[in-house]
């Protein structure tokens, strides 16, 4: 489990988004947000598919949503992701549910982390 201490955010991954336009922080903010808008559809997708008790389904939204947090940065959010990946693809979905706390802790601290790196115009 993440320290809630720590930082939700890789700060190199961060650093190379920069980079990507030589540090003025277009592509980041343009990257970060496409995945705001992507990992809030993403998120109701996968609360929805734990709710229902659909393995398969969860295991494709926790993939997702661990794929996209993970090139934005947000590492603390794509490891939860990837345990409920795991939970879902062994079809222990209750495992799989008892890590919704986490995961909606975890991802409110990557949003707010983004919004901070890369504040919306």
């Amino acid at each position: 489990m993440s320290d809630l201490l720590s930082d939700p955010l890789n700060r190199s991954q961060i650093e190379f988004l920069l980079s990507l336009d030589d540090g003025t922080g277009e592509a980041l903010q343009d990257i970060v947000g496409e995945y705001l808008t992507m990992s809030e559809e993403g998120r109701e997708e996968l609360l929805r598919v734990l709710h229902d008790g659909d393995a398969s389904a969860v295991e494709h939204a926790a993939h997702t949503l661990k794929g996209a947090s993970a090139n934005v940065g947000a590492s603390a959010l794509a490891d939860v992701c990837a345990d409920i990946e795991r939970h879902a693809r062994q079809a222990q979905l209750e495992d799989a549910a008892g890590l919704a706390q986490r995961f909606e802790t975890e991802f409110s601290r990557a949003w707010a982390a983004l919004q901070a790196v890369a504040p919306r115009p």
